[in-house]
């Protein structure tokens, strides 16, 4: 059941008897709708609806669908002027056979999807179930007058944009009715009838109602009162076609699937962009939904929707569907459970615009503070040391944010900027260094996600510099931001721990006092040995917590630091860099990398996280598959290098650091950075171009890395000009 442009606020809580009978005695979840990028190739449309939801459910991947998407019709129906079959054939050279529906596009959806990011395959749902002998139908449509809206159709087309039976364009579909919206409704009778031709055939039938999708684009047309009378009217509709349908069914063998496509376009909420799906037949009782792909209880994915089909019948999702079968969860309330959820979601995405805002920041006190240091007097410099540890507090006070503030965006701003100011007074009140400062900062940075993430990532999953559901580019694990940030404060903050460098008032590090600032060390070969072990635990556990599957579970972030670490533990020890030795790191690199590959591939398809899908794709013979991975990655790296803010920031650190470096060895004859801090500095750049090349959104992950390196350079920076 299609009912387009609906949020659970619309099925759940309104006492419709059929409606909570399904939620009762069904499983619930919210859907993350996002679908592929829209690309120059798509037709573009006025008000984007349910085109590349539907698009996307039929082939079970992230596709891109603009208004082409709609034109589906019955073969016999006239497009142009010229019967659908007809013109399908005549842009396919084949025929039709018996299908009922042809969709006349499918051309051009290949040409969009093949050239788009994901490379879906519209239709691939359809051709799996028709290989395995499976009959598929379509009955109904969202047609507003003058503009066709057949686009549940391709939900369950197959590849050649065909199905076999159903209706979806014939006039008795819909009936007049001035109250409601664009003057016509579903006609429920003819649905009915439409849908009882078609079950004796077909084992997967595809409707849609049309009422909620034209209830929610009517919206923009009417005062608020009336646009939720409107919508209160077809999820009424809905719930009388859900109690007619349910007659017809054997919920101990048959399955029945409620979903909205897309989400609302207008609604009451800031940011509401979940869809509800409800599922009742065999294996989905009283409870929610829970899908690998999220590891969260009452959260799937559209992509999701497609693998859960054919786990029905019993059939293995392609290779090329990136979502994974959903099941049930026991839960009581689900409802309310669920309607919370989505305010949650809603509100935190209004307060994620907060994350953008502090990388805006942190760019303006790089450029401000590294002008302070270089043309700056004495007090100037010392406030500008002060000014750069914010880009070390501020990761900390985003951290502990939700468990301090929950409001709006106004209430989020001005609760960072207050912890922030928080975490900066009192860490150089009880250290009196920003030198020191720094150093227990990161290492304030990397327990907190460390133990955050031992617990399941409470935290991390809920602040403004985690992932949020309705953005849903990740549900679970370490996002890049905070991937970013773990790589840079463990790398910066423990070659700042172990810095030689003599820092008159005080010490450059609480593991350090005296020395002069060129020593290798001064500790020692005895003391330098153990702080080499100590580092290199402390390297490895953060390796394993960014990696691991069920923890940080960052492939790309994993494939940043393994060559950073060992590549600053070399430094540190006095290696020096040999075409051998570079080629024994990457080696190091690859089979540690390796071994979390085969672990989580070991763990099987149900419970992988997408390390091991791509480790399968490669073991399967999947090379080009893996290779469109890369592509998109940095396609995307690229795309947001001139779109992000995160570039900005990004720049900014390395010029800085640059310019910090540079002017730091011509003023300071002495020495400006010991070998542990020039190790660590090595290790931070590689991170950094690491985190760019492996991660889907590196720019971000990059600069939240490079912005510690900036930090450290600065300190150190007015910290040697005092002293000289």
């Amino acid at each position: 059941m299609v009912a387009g442009n609906v949020s659970i606020r619309d099925v759940a809580g309104r006492r419709l008897p059929h409606l909570d009978m399904l939620i009762r005695k069904g499983s619930a979840a919210l859907m993350n709708v996002r679908t592929g990028r829209p690309t120059k190739l798509i037709e573009p449309v006025e008000q984007p609806g349910m085109e590349p939801g539907c698009l996307t459910i039929g082939a079970g991947a992230m596709a891109a669908g603009g208004a082409e998407v709609r034109r589906a019709a019955g073969v016999s129906q006239l497009v142009g002027g010229v019967p659908a079959g007809e013109l399908w054939s005549c842009r396919t050279g084949t025929r039709a056979g018996r299908a009922r529906i042809a969709h006349t596009e499918i051309i051009k959806m290949e040409r969009i999807n093949s050239a788009a990011a994901y490379r879906a395959k519209p239709g691939l749902l359809g051709s799996t179930l028709r290989a395995a002998g499976i009959e598929t139908a379509v009955v109904g449509n969202s047609n507003i007058p003058g503009e066709p809206h057949a686009e549940a159709a391709a939900v369950a087309m197959d590849q050649a944009g065909l199905v076999g039976r159903g209706d979806i364009d014939s006039r008795d579909l819909a009936q007049p009715d001035p109250g409601a919206p664009y003057g016509i409704c579903s006609d429920l009778d003819s649905l009915m009838r439409e849908i009882d031709r078609a079950l004796p055939w077909s084992r997967f039938v595809v409707v849609d109602l049309g009422d909620t999708y034209r209830a929610d684009r009517y919206a923009e047309y009417c005062t608020d009162a009336r646009a939720r009378r409107l919508r209160g009217s077809a999820a009424a509709r809905l719930d009388d076609l859900i109690g007619r349908i349910s007659t017809r069914l054997n919920f101990g063998k048959d399955t029945l699937i409620l979903l909205s496509p897309s989400s609302r376009t207008w609604s009451e909420i800031e940011e509401e962009r979940l869809a509800p799906i409800l599922i009742r037949g065999p294996g989905f009782g009283s409870g929610m939904l829970l899908s690998p792909s999220t590891r969260r209880a009452g959260v799937i994915t559209i992509c999701d929707v497609a693998p859960t089909v054919l786990a029905f019948f019993g059939l293995k999702p392609p290779a090329e569907m990136i979502g994974r079968p959903a099941t049930s969860t026991p839960r009581k309330n689900a409802a309310e459970a669920l309607l919370r959820l989505n305010l949650d979601a809603s509100e935190q995405a209004q307060r994620q615009v907060a994350m953008r805002g502090a990388s805006v920041v942190q760019s303006i006190i790089v450029v401000l503070a590294t002008a302070a240091l270089i043309l700056g007097a004495a007090p100037l410099k010392r406030a500008a040391a002060w000014a750069a540890l914010v880009p070390a507090a501020m990761p900390l006070a985003m951290l502990y944010l939700p468990a301090v503030c929950s409001g709006g965006l106004a209430g989020t701003v001005g609760c960072l900027a207050g912890l922030t100011a928080l975490l900066l007074a009192a860490f150089g009140l009880a250290l009196k260094s920003p030198m020191r400062a720094f150093v227990w900062l990161c290492a304030a940075v990397v327990g907190s996600l460390v133990f955050d993430l031992a617990r399941g990532a409470p935290l991390i999953s809920s602040t403004v510099a985690g992932y949020g559901l309705v953005e849903g580019a990740r549900y679970y694990g370490l996002g890049n931001e905070l991937m970013g940030t773990l790589l840079g404060a463990t790398i910066m903050g423990v070659g700042a721990a172990l810095a030689g460098g003599k820092v008159k008032d005080p010490p450059a590090s609480p593991l350090s006092k005296g020395g002069d600032c060129a020593s290798a060390s001064p500790l020692g070969k005895g003391g330098e040995r153990w702080a080499s072990a100590v580092a290199a635990g402390v390297f490895a556990v953060v390796f394993v917590f960014i990696g691991w599957p069920t923890l940080g579970a960052n492939a790309g972030g994993a494939a940043s630091a393994a060559p950073a670490m060992i590549l600053a533990l070399l430094a540190g020890r006095g290696w020096k860099p040999t075409a051998r030795g570079i080629g024994a790191i990457l080696l190091v690199a690859a089979v540690a990398i390796g071994g979390l590959f085969a672990v989580d591939t070991l763990r099987g398809g149900g419970s992988q996280s997408h390390i091991g899908r791509v480790a399968e794709l490669m073991t399967g013979g999947g090379a080009v598959g893996v290779l469109q991975v890369a592509e998109r990655k940095l396609a995307l790296n690229f795309m947001l290098l001139s779109t992000s803010v995160w570039s900005r920031l990004l720049a900014l650190s390395l010029i800085g650091s640059a310019v910090l470096y540079r002017q730091g060895r011509r003023r300071l004859a002495s020495g400006f950075l010991d070998r542990n801090e020039n190790a660590a500095a090595l290790g931070c750049c590689v991170g950094t171009a690491a985190a760019f090349a492996f991660n889907d959104s590196g720019v971000l992950a990059a600069a939240a890395c490079a912005v510690f390196l900036w930090s450290w350079l600065a300190l150190r920076f007015e910290a040697r000009l005092t002293e000289s």
